[in-house]
């Protein structure tokens, strides 16, 4: 590399231009790609050739640096030779940065001599030896305590509290409402015993849910990336790093045991069963059709046998039925969603989905079909004896029926509009119609105890 006039300006990959470190999201992406071998068969390894084959043509979409992007990008119009250090092939790189940056070539300075007359772009790992020899030295990052006078510092997103937050997913832990149902069913509301234990295993199934995100947001960094909304995740979009993400899970996990101690020793079955199908999920059954949403359906109905198991009460087969097949017709809500908005992007296939646009009318008519055995199952469960046990006046909860009715038929004809989100449950919380019809539900119990 031939000295110009001015001085070159080489900035490293690693650390500076990407927000991401790409060991690790090799280790993450080997790691998948062998379990995919374990649990697929050999259909499912022929696709995923062909996927890895396509994939390999286009660019990857690793999350750079903006602001050094754009510092690159003024001090190459201003007619500066850009050069990268890395110890990856060029074509990777290229890979990588796909036409973000064009660079006049590629130096490995941990392996070969320093240049003379050199600006450095590094971060805090960067070795003082290079520090040293570089004549304009520009920091990515924390700074490193080297005593380097730096031209320009560029901040790199820390692991904010707001960042965690989208992390875990903490919107999603509404859904662990639902470990109260059996304390409301089974009249144990006032009891302070009941009512703690039931607290504690909410709080326990929001960090083992949370965990299992941050599992899944990991495995699916590259979908993600090319994903409409999902890009901005925290990990997708470089926010938080790989390792962050792996600490915020040891921690949770951490509380969830410590909180189980608490509980009868059955919750802790529960939760590692929940845990157990999480993961599954995360690796091999999201990608299966049907079999996804039976997974949805269990994993919801395992929360309502979490909060029974923490008041060690017993669910009725009523109660157990009703929650699979509600849950599995939220499932294909959630499925049918996505669809649609594939077709509005004019796309035909969800990457790492096992459904099609074309399949959009038998995911309907199974998904509504689903809800409505729900309907019928609690119709059932009013007509049964067992509904004395716990209402003085169960004529009531009749009242419920038409209701819970109107309710699935409505979100089905909006989720047919494209008027629902890609999660039924986040949508029913933000709609004032359900959030009604939720209060008047609420009354109707009250009325029939």
């Amino acid at each position: 590399m031939q000295s110009p006039d001015n001085s070159y300006l080489i900035c490293a990959l690693e650390g500076a231009l990407l927000k991401t470190n790409l060991h690790s999201e090799r280790l993450i992406q080997g790691a998948k790609n062998t379990l995919d071998k374990v649990l697929s068969s050999q259909h499912d390894l022929k696709r995923l050739k062909l996927e890895n084959e396509e994939k390999n043509g286009q660019p990857l979409t690793i999350p750079l640096n903006e602001d050094v992007v754009a510092f690159l990008k003024e001090q190459k119009a201003s007619g500066r030779q850009l050069f990268l250090d890395t110890s990856e092939s060029t074509a990777e790189i290229e890979h990588i940065l796909a036409n973000d940056l064009t660079f006049d070539g590629y130096i490995n300075l941990h392996s070969e001599a320093l240049p003379e007359n050199f600006d450095y772009i590094g971060s805090s790992n960067t070795s003082a030896n290079i520090w040293k020899h570089a004549d304009k030295s520009y920091l990515v990052g924390k700074d490193n305590s080297s005593g380097v006078k730096f031209e320009k510092h560029f901040e790199t997103p820390s692991a904010s509290f707001a960042a965690i937050v989208k992390a875990v997913r903490a919107h999603q832990w509404l859904k662990n409402l639902l470990v109260f149902v059996p304390i409301i069913t089974s009249q144990q509301f006032m009891a302070p015993g009941a009512l703690i234990n039931t607290i504690i295993m909410f709080f326990c199934f929001g960090a083992v849910a949370s965990f299992g995100y941050i599992v899944n947001d990991l495995l699916d960094l590259q979908s993600d990336r090319i994903h409409q909304s999902k890009k901005n995740r925290p990990f997708a979009s470089g926010t938080l790093s790989i390792s962050q993400g792996l600490i915020i899970g040891v921690v949770l996990l951490a509380l969830a045991t410590t909180a189980c101690l608490f509980l009868p020793p059955t919750c802790i079955l529960v939760l590692t069963g929940y845990l157990a199908l999480t993961i599954f999920y995360s690796l091999y059954l999201k990608t299966k059709i049907m079999m996804d949403v039976v997974a949805l359906g269990a994993l919801f109905t395992l929360r309502v046998i979490g909060g029974a198991a923490a008041i060690e009460t017993e669910l009725s087969f009523y109660l157990l039925s009703f929650s699979v097949f509600l849950f599995s017709s939220l499932g294909m809500v959630k499925r049918y969603a996505e669809l649609y908005n594939l077709r509005a992007q004019n796309l035909l296939t969800a990457h790492g989905r096992g459904y099609r646009v074309e399949d959009m009318a038998p995911v309907r008519i199974i998904g509504i079909s689903l809800g409505y055995m729900s309907v019928f199952v609690m119709g059932e469960y009013i007509n049964s004896p067992l509904i004395a046990e716990y209402y003085s006046k169960p004529k009531f909860i009749w009242l419920l029926f038409p209701l819970i009715t109107y309710w699935l038929g409505r979100l089905w004809l909006l989720a047919n509009r494209g008027e629902v989100n890609e999660d039924p449950l986040i949508f029913a919380i933000k709609d004032k119609v359900s959030l009604l019809i939720a209060a008047i539900s609420g009354l109707i119990l009250a009325l029939a105890n």
